[in-house]
């Protein structure tokens, strides 16, 4: 099976008489932990999540306690970070105002900095660009009627998009929106929308492809998740409107023993993603390289996060 896409800085080789193209393979522990700012504290109880995510990360609550956090990593060989945590009510990102001196620092540690930004108006995001944050995630939600179903928040698509444009215009290196397939309860509904949004306005460094993953302990946990099929469509999609940009599946997709279906259902979320036309995947399983690899591509192996920027790869590990 043969898929060709358009991805200059993705450039392949000649080998043998055929076009070898780089799929990606991220791992992100320990080279990147992922660092809450606000612990467990969350004023949202998202469908989707229920703060369960928030356990997964390590807690850093004072600007002290993360500089030193930080340095800890930086000194076990740890390349970058992620800095993420609960919202308040309004979707905005808890305490990052009284973080960005101790960001700052972080940066000029040389530590590679992805923040998930939660929303961000005008001012917050010069003083983010300031404190040297090298690549700004959020979602990007192309439905109103799914935010306020799974977020409880009374925001719009276009609430989402002004936070990329200030980001944009502020000047942040790497701007990486998360489309979440299926958010929507299992059902898609406003991904194709958010695609097109960014397509129009925002010029993206990576986009990632995340799945809504079924978690013990949320409202959501019983459901079934999206297919292949659905991965499939929201991909092709994307690649048809960025032929040019990295696409990547995030790790946040149904891939283990908890969900129903386990590896059948990991695989096939996997499958779709590469028939879309996906050019990597953070934790791919090993079928998914065995059918990236007959798909004529070579597997470069990086120990960071999906989004990392094609030219900061100097700057981690790969095999």
């Amino acid at each position: 099976m043969h898929i060709y896409h358009s991805f200059s800085r993705n450039a392949g080789f000649e080998e043998g008489g055929i076009i070898m193209r780089i799929f990606r393979a991220y791992n992100v522990w320990p080279d990147f932990p992922s660092i809450s700012l606000s612990g467990e504290a969350c004023a949202l109880n998202c469908k989707h999540c229920g703060k369960v995510y928030l356990k997964d990360m390590e807690p850093a609550i004072s600007p002290e306690e993360l500089v030193q956090l930080c340095q800890h990593h930086k000194e076990k060989g740890a390349n970058g970070i992620l800095l993420s945590g609960g919202c308040d009510s309004k979707g905005n990102l808890l305490y990052l105002k009284k973080f960005l001196s101790a960001i700052r620092q972080i940066h000029e540690m040389g530590l590679i900095i992805k923040l998930h930004t939660g929303f961000v108006d005008k001012e917050l995001a010069e003083t983010i660009a300031s404190a040297g944050v090298d690549i700004a995630s959020q979602e990007m939600v192309g439905d109103a009627g799914t935010i306020k179903k799974i977020f409880g928040i009374d925001a719009s698509p276009e609430d989402y998009l002004a936070t990329f444009q200030n980001l944009q215009k502020a000047g942040i290196p790497h701007i990486c929106p998360h489309i979440c397939v299926g958010l929507d309860e299992g059902n898609l509904k406003g991904e194709i929308n958010a695609l097109e949004m960014l397509s129009q306005y925002i010029t993206i460094s990576t986009l990632a492809i995340i799945v809504l993953r079924p978690t013990k302990g949320t409202a959501l946990s019983n459901i079934p998740p999206p297919s292949g099929d659905d991965v499939e469509k929201v991909v092709t999609y994307a690649r048809k409107l960025f032929p040019d940009i990295k696409i990547i599946l995030g790790a946040l997709r149904p891939r283990g023993s908890e969900e129903t279906g386990g590896k059948a259902q990991r695989l096939d979320i996997e499958m779709g993603a590469l028939r879309g036309g996906i050019d990597g995947a953070e934790v791919p399983s090993q079928e998914m390289l065995d059918a990236a690899v007959s798909m004529d591509f070579s597997i470069k192996k990086i120990q960071a996060y999906g989004v990392l920027p094609v030219d900061y790869e100097g700057r981690v590990r790969t095999d």
